[in-house]
């Protein structure tokens, strides 16, 4: 049996073709000599290039080598058919055209060869004249093919073009959007970079598809959206809430996700589980509803990683920038408690791309919170506490 290899094809040459004037090259694949001579002759003299095969296995490697527009294949052949060829050709080289020659005068040959793809179909003896326009035919029927597949080729570029545009004015939107809020909220903007980036690698890590680990990138800086419905006293003020001003600090969730809902987009959608679930924990103890494990859409439960690894490594309006290594501890001794073991297992095999994206997206040295700002480190007895970020 005849096995069949999907390969590329040899459309390089296409857009060479066209801006030239281009001489169609024809394979003439017979196993008897003076076939092949005669039809060469004939194609030569009307202006074609010409090549030759005796063989199946001859064809196919002026095939793999050649940029052919049409081949003229005789259907009884030693070793391998025509006919079986002709499906190999069609298969691996849609674009070609096959011109079937045969001295047997058999119908259902014929009916067999047009059926798998030959775009023609003559019997021995060929006459010149008729086996010339045949060529032409099946040289146009290949143009017309090329043609077809390069316009939707052109089109399907097209599609990306505007979706990636569409993509650009979404994710510009979006960072427009958290970035009013952050200037209020004394956080930086490379804080929304990084919590975003943070999110993806560890998304890809937990085994999330590309598209998904996309989708998560452009959702989790929208984590803290609901900040713009909080007064600017509890926002900016530095040093630690009252238990009345927390209260009003942990409506952010509700109001993001209720800023975020009823949207059609799968990204926003994803921003308003993040939004109204980051500061849940996995024993139940977080808010607005205090669920629990699994419960807790894995989206919030990637971002409060990522948004906790990030407060805890840079300068935050309520606590001094620690060591990565005092920040892993915390966060390890956390595990299974405030952040899902699972997840924290990946997030340590995943540090150093944390890091690195740290390190490639600092926060601007020149900001400035208060002349009398003065950040607080936590002290021995909270490396085991539940690590707050606002």
């Amino acid at each position: 049996m005849w096995a069949l290899h999907p390969r590329p094809q040899l459309f390089l040459q296409d857009n060479a073709r066209a801006a030239t004037h281009y001489m169609p090259t024809i394979l003439a694949v017979d196993d008897e000599f003076q076939t092949r001579d005669l039809l060469s002759r004939w194609l030569t003299d009307r202006g074609f290039r010409t090549l030759e095969a005796e063989s199946a296995a001859t064809a196919l490697r002026r095939l793999e080598s050649e940029p052919i527009d049409l081949v003229t294949l005789d259907i009884a052949m030693p070793k391998v058919s025509g006919i079986d060829l002709l499906r190999q050709i069609r298969y691996e080289y849609p674009d070609i055209a096959v011109l079937m020659l045969t001295g047997l005068k058999t119908t259902a040959i014929a009916i067999e060869a047009l059926t798998a793809g030959a775009c023609g179909y003559l019997i021995k003896p060929v006459r010149r004249e008729e086996f010339l326009a045949q060529v032409e035919h099946g040289l146009e029927w290949h143009r017309l093919l090329v043609e077809r597949r390069q316009n939707t080729q052109l089109l399907e570029q097209r599609v990306r073009e505007q979706t990636q545009t569409i993509q650009r004015a979404h994710e510009e939107t979006i960072h427009r959007l958290v970035a009013a809020v952050a200037c209020r909220d004394f956080e930086t903007g490379e804080h929304l970079v990084r919590t975003g980036l943070y999110s993806e690698i560890l998304a890809r890590a937990a085994g999330w598809t590309s598209a998904e680990a996309e989708q998560i990138k452009l959702a989790a800086p929208m984590h803290d959206i609901g900040k713009i419905g909080l007064p600017d006293a509890i926002l900016r003020k530095q040093g630690s809430l009252t238990q009345q001003e927390r209260k009003l600090m942990e409506r952010h969730t509700v109001i993001g996700a209720a800023l975020l809902s009823g949207s059609n987009s799968a990204v926003l959608r994803m921003a308003r589980e993040i939004a109204l679930h980051h500061h849940e924990r996995w024993d139940g103890s977080g808010y607005p509803h205090g669920i629990a494990g699994e419960a807790i859409p894995e989206a919030a439960r990637i971002l409060s990683i990522a948004d906790v690894y990030d407060a805890l490594v840079h300068n935050r309006i309520y606590r001094r920038a620690l060591s990565e290594d005092q920040a892993l501890k915390m966060m390890s001794a956390q595990s299974g408690q405030q952040f899902d073991p699972g997840l924290i297992a990946v997030f340590l095999t995943v540090v150093d791309a944390f890091r690195e994206v740290s390190e490639h997206n600092p926060d601007d040295l020149n900001r400035s919170y208060s002349v009398n700002w003065q950040p607080q480190a936590p002290g021995p007895s909270e490396q085991s506490l539940p690590i707050e970020t606002q």
